[in-house]
């Protein structure tokens, strides 16, 4: 069955009968590391919009405004396009946003959540990374020993489980996962130093070398044999990996040349970007068929962009798609450390903690308030931020952790 619709497009008859992209943050950092000593005070910021049948109004921001109820240091956030998470430095999730598939993890499910609710693991699971970005209208945590968790909507095995709802978070059968990552209908997992996925493989997203699907892990096959993997990011239809020689691979859908290699072909095996200089950071966006992009920082500072740009979301001073990448306009005396990419806007923290954006305003997903529709370049947002996460349309920001991404 192939799915062409966008984000809000809803699922098989199976799953409507019941009523889950992009970093990293880059994946990298929420998927493992060794985390600093956190600040004393910590505020998470949410704008944008959320929703999966449509956009919910009653959610949407067009300036950071900082969730309310939770408690304790955050160390990392994360987004799906549905909701937001938080992970504090006690190994604590909060959670807010729609729920109505049971994203909150509390065992609830109300249409949303403005106020953050925690995640309620079994006891005695402290949890050490979140995926970023999340699976649609799901979510994916790894616990300190190295075991993996999901909940929300699991409509096509995107979350490695049988059922098609999880309430509260259950068990993935992997072990030793260092890394995890997820969007519409599959999710990527690093796993004893090897990359498996699950869910469906429309557009070869699995990077099997097949369009076959799988509800339980399958391995990534045509990463180099000797290639160590720092991070994982995805998108809709889209998966990549970072090794640690700088070098990416990314595979899966290629309608915008969202793959960089100059066609427009989609690839069920991992495909090589090449780039001036080795890669630092890369985060995917994308939340449907008429969207999807990177954004990359290299090891010399410069940052590239490739896929759709329909809304000026690769911050290149145009509204012209590229399947090549492209050089951002970063403002002059500008430095970008961190980025991160929604649906259809891209966004980084520079070395001084402020936010930039750019790409479509039109749900306020640039936080900057005004009346800006569409921003072809980055542009301040007036914040200042530690880390920044997105998912179509809906962004999370943290300020005040001190923790590494």
């Amino acid at each position: 069955m192939r799915f062409t619709a966008t984000m809000n497009h809803r699922w098989p008859l199976r799953v409507m009968a019941l009523a889950f992209a992009s970093g990293l943050v880059l994946t990298a950092c929420g998927s493992g590391g060794a985390s600093s000593q956190a600040s004393s005070t910590t505020v998470v910021y949410r704008f944008g919009v959320v929703g999966n049948r449509g956009a919910i109004s009653q959610l949407q921001l067009d300036r950071p405004t900082p969730v309310p109820g939770i408690s304790g240091q955050v160390v990392q956030i994360a987004t799906s396009n549905s909701d937001g998470y938080a992970l504090t430095s006690s190994g604590a999730v909060w959670a807010w946003g729609v729920a109505g598939y049971g994203e909150l993890g509390n065992g609830e499910h109300p249409a949303y959540s403005t106020r953050a609710v925690k995640v309620e693991f079994p006891s005695g699971v402290r949890i050490s990374s979140l995926a970023n970005p999340m699976p649609f209208d799901g979510a994916l945590a790894i616990d300190s020993q190295g075991h993996i968790w999901g909940w929300g909507l699991n409509a096509l095995g995107d979350l490695c489980l049988s059922g098609l709802m999880e309430l509260r978070p259950s068990e993935l059968p992997l072990s030793n996962v260092t890394l995890a990552t997820g969007a519409r209908t599959h999710s990527l997992f690093s796993s004893g130093g090897k990359v498996y996925a699950c869910g469906s493989g429309e557009y070869g997203v699995l990077g099997t070398g097949s369009t076959a699907s799988s509800s339980t892990p399958v391995p990534v096959v045509g990463l180099p044999s000797t290639a160590h993997v720092t991070a994982l990011t995805s998108s809709w239809e889209g998966s990549g990996a970072l090794l640690s020689n700088g070098d990416y691979f990314n595979w899966g859908y290629n309608a915008a040349g969202q793959l960089a290699n100059g066609s427009t072909a989609d690839s069920a095996v991992p495909v090589h970007v090449a780039l001036p200089a080795a890669v630092r950071q890369v985060f995917q966006g994308g939340s449907g068929a008429k969207n999807g992009q990177s954004v990359a920082i290299l090891a010399d500072g410069s940052v590239w962009a490739w896929g759709d740009n329909d809304r000026g979301q690769l911050g290149v001073g145009t509204r012209v798609s590229s399947d090549v990448p492209l050089r951002v306009q970063v403002p002059k005396g500008v430095t970008f450390v961190k980025v991160s990419s929604g649906g259809y806007a891209s966004y980084a923290i520079d070395r001084t903690g402020r936010l930039w954006a750019w790409g479509d305003n039109k749900s306020g997903q640039l936080g900057t308030g005004s009346g800006t529709v569409i921003a072809t370049k980055p542009i301040s947002v007036s914040i200042r931020l530690t880390q920044v996460s997105s998912t179509a349309q809906n962004v999370a920001g943290l300020q005040g952790s001190t923790r590494r991404s």
